[in-house]
């Protein structure tokens, strides 16, 4: 309660108290009535406002725009003369579209909308949200704090990939033209039986159905998974020009999982790098998995990394990582790696035809021949990626 308001209560009560003519006494009354009233319209109007995120969690790439909307609701048959939100943008640029002064009718609701920006790759907060609001006479301002917040995660940029196929099986699902390559998981049509046809063929349901049988056909399809192996550890990358070469391999990385995707492709991750923000070291990995939502999990992961300061070997962090299933393709991204780590990872995947390594550094040189597998390098910047180099 504001120093003025005492003085007022006083003033009515001193009128009231010490002057023995009526009206004197009626308006010290009066005073003293209007402010109590006020304060009490002022808690009731405090208690009335529903204020809520209408999204809790956004998501968006690098330079693209998004609207933060907060839902505004009066829920009592008093009117708010005055009503001020605040949003707290955290470290996203928003121009002064973040608050918006407001009056509410009784039962009215709005909306305050503003757009924000993501610049760079990463998880931010936003929030939480200021509300200040009085009565009609201003006798009574309360400011309250919303601890409500939203998480805008900003995925690293995607770039347009073309993978050439030089030797052994091209990374993703590929159509053949044989029918030993038939995938039972994807459907393909019905047709009628044919004397040698597999019992596991015959479609029962669709034989009751038609009269005769009818043996079921699958696409023919070879599928590759991938495992991208993302080299992160600090010390691995030359002090100069360091941030931007670790952006640069996680942009990679991210475009290799967009790109296998969208071929229907199973991808994987593991890294040396760990998530930011958390009060803890975790080094995240992901199972080889397919679909759309797998791969969503993999680039939110792909945009809370940061370089991990200890110093872990990528190769003995793959090795660590368990087994991986029989013909996984290994893209392993980050600096040039020792010998001895590629024959380890050699080692692990057995088939040379399945790894393919891609160097993230200005001035790498490729020091040694690895047979039958491809070393690309990754360019320092501009829309084309990978230059292969061996």
């Amino acid at each position: 309660m504001k120093r003025s308001t005492v003085a007022l209560i006083g003033f009515g009560l001193f009128l009231a108290l010490f002057f023995p003519s009526y009206p004197v006494q009626w308006l010290g009354y009066s005073i003293v009535f209007v402010i109590v009233l006020s304060h009490c319209y002022s808690r009731a109007v405090g208690r009335a406002l529903l204020i809520d995120r209408a999204e809790p969690e956004l998501k968006a790439y690098q330079h693209q725009s998004v609207t933060v909307a907060i839902t505004i609701r009066n829920r009592s048959i008093l009117p708010v003369p005055m009503l001020v939100v605040t949003d707290n943008p955290g470290s996203l640029y928003s121009g002064y579209d973040n608050n918006r002064l407001m009056s509410l009718a009784p039962g009215e609701r709005t909306q305050l909308a503003y757009t924000i920006k993501g610049m760079n790759r990463g998880a931010y907060r936003i929030g939480p949200i200021t509300v200040r609001f009085s009565d009609p006479l201003g006798l009574f301002p309360v400011e309250q704090t919303i601890h409500q917040e939203s998480r805008l995660i900003v995925y690293p940029r995607i770039y347009p990939l073309e993978l050439p196929v030089h030797h052994g099986l091209p990374a993703g699902s590929i159509t053949a033209a044989s029918r030993i390559y038939e995938d039972p998981t994807r459907y393909r049509s019905v047709r009628e039986y044919i004397p040698g046809d597999e019992l596991r063929r015959i479609n029962w349901k669709a034989s009751a159905r038609l009269g005769s049988l009818h043996s079921t056909e699958w696409l023919p399809t070879i599928n590759v998974p991938v495992m991208v192996l993302l080299n992160l550890t600090a010390a691995a990358y030359e002090q100069r020009n360091r941030y931007a070469h670790t952006e640069r391999a996680i942009d990679a990385a991210a475009s290799l999982v967009h790109h296998l995707t969208e071929r229907g492709q199973a991808t994987g991750l593991i890294t040396t790098g760990i998530m930011q923000g958390l009060a803890e070291t975790v080094m995240p990995s992901i199972q080889v998995g397919s679909g759309a939502q797998h791969a969503t999990g993999i680039l939110e992961t792909l945009a809370q990394l940061g370089p991990n300061p200890e110093d872990v070997d990528p190769a003995q962090r793959f090795l660590d990582h368990g087994r991986i299933s029989f013909g996984t393709r290994l893209f392993y991204l980050g600096p040039a790696l020792p010998p001895e780590s590629v024959a380890g990872l050699l080692t692990a995947v057995k088939d040379r035809t399945l790894v393919r390594l891609y160097y993230v550094d200005e001035g790498v040189i490729q020091p040694h021949t690895i047979d039958r597998v491809h070393v690309y390098r990754v360019s320092e910047y501009g829309d084309e990626l990978f230059t292969l180099q061996t």
